[in-house]
């Protein structure tokens, strides 16, 4: 039993022994464990004192080890009334503290965030508190920095200037500011409800989803671009879109659209666009956006091998217009004209205004030439009814030149060049009528291109002279007067006759001074005759409209017969009808100032203008001279011959005189003298002669 019971003790006595030792070990182990924490751990009497404190809270009330305070009070290590008052209210109360943010001053340390936990403890059997302390003050820096940056992000995507979303893989909106619904127009509730397919043009979808594709796999970082968005009212606007991934979203990828509404940068380029490339008057194309579709339309003709035809339009003395109701006047034309043009041609076709009163008409896809003669037509047909110009009905015509792909030209150039060539033959036929090119024509023009340059210096090389043909009185068969015909003998060449001559000078404005020149010649070829004895004879000077229209016309042939010493009477100045009926009230005063002097009168080329006999009454004319086309079939054609025997009848009426140009037949002679026309010009008497040839004809027809 003894030896029992001893051996119990001793097995007593050694497990407490042990139990002391793992005690002190696991003393030692939650000693090593609080001195390796990070969390700061103080333990502070009931009363308030400091007890212990770990490293982590000497790290960071940055205490050394000797100076580290115990059996102190707590305020004098953290002085913090809000900390005080929360361990009084442990002590007090014995409920556990967690998480209490408090900010304390430390020395050399500054302002100091704390987070504390209070919790009851034991030390050496008595009531004690534990305070659990880590400085969070760089984690609270970097929130609140971070909840600062949030904040202005949040501002920054709100107030921006631009519209911004954030849109996921789907083309879901996830997020979007007011700019975009005021560019949208609508409410951001709706948009986070929609899908970017719903407002994207249908057109621009396939390259939208291409680029996020490329954005997400390739590598892409960004993507702008133009597009077309559709409003809440459903029309579209202008936008510029910048696309860039949002890759550390925690919902995922998503892309930033930035957009920006350019609808009105937009229509100003297209206005300044159009601007470029329109007339202002009429709005019709430009030359340079004309000659763009006259390019495409060539691309389309070879490839379908079709043909096209570009028509040159140029309206039939415009200037009239202009001169005499004013350019508001002749501007309302060109805009009716205008409007016919692009009523007359196909949808498809282009009418454009090159400037004043030319236009270009570009007929693509044509099958045949059939097709080009009708909407010519239409044209000729649509310029033929009247305006209503400030007031009064008025009559436009125009001359038209066609050139035809592919064998007028295979170019744009080409073509615009040989349409504008057929439009000026279109002149040369008397206007208001359709000349489609030839090959003729560019010898012509070619040949018109050097007489004009040869003529500017015609005059100082004294290469003009006046032939004459004899106006012979039909019941005497005397000669009564000789009409001056210009002719040009340039040195090498063959002489040039009136025909081919004035026209040029006309257009090139050298009439003026030639006309000048003609009237100083035969005036002074007149009053050589008469020195030399020959009878008196008058001679007959035609004068252009450019001469009629100066103002000091009156003034230079006073000067002229001053100079040349010859009779007013001797002399007789011919004007054409239309000339007269440019301005009635100017060329009526011109007129009577020269009939007063003495100069005789004459009317050329009477019945091919648009005057009449009872109009011409306000004029002080002397003789009008019957055209030359009713005179050829006036035994042939009733129609001429009733016109011919109305002018003789209506002129004897007025007392006016009558010649009768171009008789070339014994049987026209014999009509006009039935008719009791008082004077012919013709072959049939004779040609036109030179000053010397004629001096012998006079001197013949007087033996």
């Amino acid at each position: 039993m003894l030896k029992t019971v001893s051996t119990k003790t001793v097995g007593e006595q050694e497990l407490k022994g042990h139990d002391i030792e793992m005690a002190t070990q696991h003393k030692n182990y939650a000693g090593d464990i609080v001195n390796r924490l990070s969390t700061g751990i103080i333990i502070i009497s009931k009363s308030g004192e400091i007890r212990s404190l770990n490293p982590a809270a000497a790290r960071i009330f940055a205490l050394s080890d000797y100076a580290c305070p115990t059996d102190a009070p707590l305020e004098i290590l953290i002085p913090s009334p809000a900390l005080k008052n929360l361990v009084r209210d442990a002590i007090a109360t014995g409920a556990e503290k967690r998480d209490v943010v408090i900010e304390v001053s430390l020395v050399g340390r500054g302002k100091r965030d704390l987070s504390v936990s209070i919790a009851p403890t034991k030390l050496e059997e008595s009531a004690a508190l534990a305070l659990f302390i880590d400085d969070i003050t760089a984690p609270l820096r970097v929130d609140a920095s971070l909840k600062a940056s949030e904040e202005r992000f949040r501002m920054t995507f709100d107030l921006a200037a631009v519209g911004l979303a954030h849109i996921d893989m789907e083309g879901r909106i996830c997020k979007v500011n007011g700019k975009l619904c005021n560019i949208l127009g609508y409410s951001s509730q709706e948009l986070l409800r929609m899908n970017i397919r719903q407002f994207v043009h249908r057109d621009d979808l396939k390259d939208i989803f291409k680029h996020a594709v490329s954005m997400v796999h390739d590598g892409l970082s960004a993507v702008s671009d133009e597009r077309c968005y559709r409003h809440k009212r459903g029309h579209y606007i202008w936008v510029s879109v910048n696309v860039s991934t949002l890759r550390e979203d925690p919902e995922g990828l998503r892309f930033i659209f930035a957009v920006e509404d350019i609808s009105q940068r937009k229509q100003a380029e297209e206005k300044l666009a159009f601007i470029a490339s329109h007339d202002a008057l009429t709005s019709l194309p430009n030359r340079i956006l004309a000659e763009d579709r006259l390019s495409n339309a060539l691309i389309y003709a070879r490839r379908a091998r079709r043909c096209l035809a570009v028509m040159f339009v140029d309206l039939d003395r415009f200037k009239h217009i202009n001169d005499s109701l004013g350019h508001g006047a002749g501007d309302t034309v060109i805009v009716e004209v205008a409007r016919r043009l692009s009523a007359a041609v196909r949808t498809g076709d282009t009418v454009s205004r090159l400037g004043g009163d030319e236009f270009v008409v570009i007929l693509a896809d044509v099958a045949q030439e059939a097709d080009i003669e009708s909407i010519t037509r239409a044209i000729l047909h649509s310029m033929y009814q009247p305006m209503r110009i400030t007031g009064q009905e008025i009559f436009v015509s125009a001359s038209i030149g066609v050139a035809v792909y592919p064998k007028d030209g295979q170019d744009s150039a080409s073509l615009l060049r040989n349409a504008d060539t057929a439009m000026y033959r279109a002149k040369d036929f008397g206007r208001n009528n359709v000349q489609f090119y030839t090959e003729e024509m560019c010898t012509r023009i070619q040949d018109r291109l050097r007489i004009k340059c040869a003529l500017r210096f015609a005059l100082e090389r004294n290469e003009f002279l006046l032939h004459y043909q004899p106006q012979v009185d039909i019941a005497s068969g005397k000669i009564i007067g000789v009409e001056a015909l210009i002719r040009w003998q340039r040195e090498g060449h063959q002489i040039i006759p009136p025909a081919n001559l004035i026209h040029i000078a006309e257009e090139n404005g050298l009439i003026v001074p030639i006309g000048e020149w003609a009237v100083r010649t035969a005036c002074s070829q007149q009053a050589t005759w008469r020195a030399a004895g020959m009878p008196p004879i008058r001679v007959s000077v035609n004068l252009s409209a450019r001469q009629f229209r100066h103002a000091d016309l009156v003034d230079k042939i006073i000067g002229v017969l001053a100079e040349t010493h010859c009779e007013p009477s001797d002399l007789s100045l011919e004007i054409t009808e239309s000339v007269l009926m440019d301005d009635p009230e100017i060329a009526a005063t011109v007129l009577r100032r020269l009939s007063h002097m003495g100069v005789h009168l004459a009317i050329d080329d009477f019945g091919t203008g648009y005057s009449s006999l009872s109009y011409l009454k306000r004029f002080p004319i002397d003789t009008l001279k019957i055209d030359r086309s009713f005179v050829q079939d006036v035994t042939t054609d009733a129609d001429d011959a009733s016109i011919v025997r109305s002018i003789i009848a209506l002129s004897h009426a007025m007392r006016m005189n009558v010649i009768a140009e171009g008789v070339e037949t014994r049987n026209q002679l014999r009509f006009l003298r039935e008719q009791g026309c008082d004077q012919m010009q013709g072959y049939l008497f004779s040609r036109p002669l030179a000053a010397d040839e004629l001096m012998h004809f006079l001197q013949k027809d007087n033996c």
